[in-house]
């Protein structure tokens, strides 16, 4: 190669960008759930209650709109008393946990009358809790408040 067809230098490399710092304005915040998430939670509820999963095989399906009506019921009301629980000083993550123990709670309260009835009400045949394996997805442990 001549020094007519070198070829040209690299270019420079481009300077260090400043470290991005958080914006302090912006929080991230667990608690309280946003009305999307609130609604997410109630749109699973009424899936867990109106199809067959480890509660209905114990407690009976519940026909799509009542599912509905209980779902609302049993997250208005762990969220009300959560929140009513809760100090703007508590960590939100145990705040989170409580609304989620608060739920489950509620949820069972809510099948569990139902279950003396349900063969009259047309839903699916109850199973006796010893032919109904739930624990499968129950590997952790709650800590009760």
């Amino acid at each position: 190669m001549s020094a007519s067809e070198e070829a040209p230098p690299p270019p420079p490399p481009p300077p260090p960008q400043p470290q991005q710092q958080p914006d302090p304005d912006v929080a991230y915040r667990i608690w309280p759930p946003t009305q999307p998430t609130r609604e997410a939670i109630v749109s699973r509820l009424v899936e867990t209650l109106s199809s067959p999963s480890g509660l209905s095989a114990r407690y009976g399906t519940f026909p799509p709109d009542e599912a509905a009506s209980v779902a609302r019921a049993v997250e208005r009301e762990a969220f009300a008393s959560t929140g009513a629980a809760s100090s703007a000083d508590d960590d939100e993550a145990d705040v989170l946990q409580a609304y989620a123990t608060a739920i489950g709670r509620r949820l069972l309260h809510s099948v569990q009358p139902r279950a003396r009835t349900a063969p009259d009400r047309g839903s699916s045949p109850l199973r006796s809790p010893e032919e109904v394996d739930v624990s499968a997805g129950l590997e952790y442990e709650v800590e009760k408040f």
